[in-house]
């Protein structure tokens, strides 16, 4: 494996990007020197939206490193901080989100099947732990949201925090899973079930894989036959992260401006024996571009909503109404001379 001398400072630090002036810009550093290069020399973290790159041209090698030395071994952290989070929803943004849109017994449900923690991290934060089909931790995505839009917190800065660098694990080696992987059915005995409220043994025929864990629980909520899980990121649709689902039916939904960048990845994806599709219903759509499928049906929600309004009729419109049994004739007479209450209100056709 080579090593170049310049690469993305793989730190939590981000700066004011040069390109949209949001603080989401990834500076590179001098590997000898760890010194930040130029201002101009990083990348975006938001790669639909804004997209800026600038590397340095002459990276040049300065080691070749021995891939058998490199422990691949990753570490995993330890289930009793899983079941120390499952708590205090009173606390956490996201799960009163959740209360204001759905049934308490169904986001009870959710919260439970998807082990959703509460952090003291930042007041009100949320976990979501990824959990593999062996019920091994991986870690866990700590996320401030705005309790009343839904929203991650992105002011005065990001948000987004990881379990493993919070709790200061030294040279932990991090390898990913998919969140919700943990509802996988599977055969092998749960050694953790003791620790981790999970239900195991989810059957489902079909695998629901969207980018954030938020819009996989909500979705959990909106269309329940489907087992919906999250890459955590648009980078995370690849091999080893869907290698433990490679037998299960998986249809995957890109944000709005990703689709073909997934669609490319499944054509890779079904050449591996993968039987997966990739859906372009948001695609379509005609939102802006980083709308996820959780936005469209909280849309097509608040749209229902305002059709099933109960129209409240005033007492004139309760009297028009009878009277209009009677003899139908009136409405033609209101419509034709454009009539009005006693308090200078239009009456309305019922």
């Amino acid at each position: 494996m080579t090593e170049f001398k310049y690469s993305l400072d793989k730190s939590s630090k981000k700066f004011i990007c040069p390109n949209c002036g949001k603080r989401r810009f990834v500076r590179y550093i001098n590997k000898i020197t760890s010194d930040y290069l130029e201002e101009t020399y990083g990348r975006c973290d938001r790669e639909t939206s804004c997209g800026y790159h600038n590397n340095p041209k002459q990276n040049e090698c300065i080691a070749i490193v021995n891939i058998e030395t490199i422990n691949l071994i990753p570490d995993f952290i330890d289930p009793l901080l899983v079941k120390q989070s499952l708590k205090k929803y009173c606390n956490n943004n996201f799960a009163k989100f959740l209360h204001k849109h759905f049934a308490k017994d169904e986001v009870e449900n959710c919260i439970a099947k998807y082990n959703i923690g509460t952090s003291k991290h930042w007041e009100g934060a949320t976990v979501f732990w990824q959990i593999n089909q062996n019920q091994k931790v991986h870690t866990g995505k700590i996320i401030l949201f705005d309790e009343n839009t839904g929203k991650r917190v992105k002011n005065p800065f990001p948000h987004i925090n990881w379990v493993h660098k919070k709790i200061n694990m030294d040279k932990f080696n991090l390898k990913q899973c998919l969140f919700g992987l943990h509802l996988l059915k599977t055969g092998v005995a749960n050694s953790l079930q003791t620790h981790i409220a999970i239900p195991l043994q989810y059957h489902c025929n079909t695998i629901a894989i969207v980018e954030s864990e938020k819009t996989a629980i909500i979705m959990s909520l909106f269309i329940p036959e489907y087992l919906w899980m999250a890459t955590g990121s648009k980078q995370n649709l690849k091999l080893q992260l869907l290698e433990p689902i490679k037998k299960e039916n998986i249809v995957v939904y890109p944000d709005k401006g990703e689709f073909n960048d997934w669609n490319t990845k499944v054509t890779e994806l079904q050449k591996q024996g993968f039987k997966i599709k990739c859906s372009s219903v948001v695609e379509n759509s005609d939102f802006e571009t980083g709308t996820d499928l959780a936005d469209i049906y909280f849309a097509m929600k608040k749209i229902a909503s305002k059709k099933n309004v109960a129209v409240v009729l005033s007492d004139t419109e309760k009297k028009i109404q009878r009277l209009s049994k009677i003899n139908t004739a009136i409405i033609s007479l209101i419509e034709t001379f454009d009539l009005i209450d006693e308090k200078g209100n239009g009456i309305r056709r019922m």
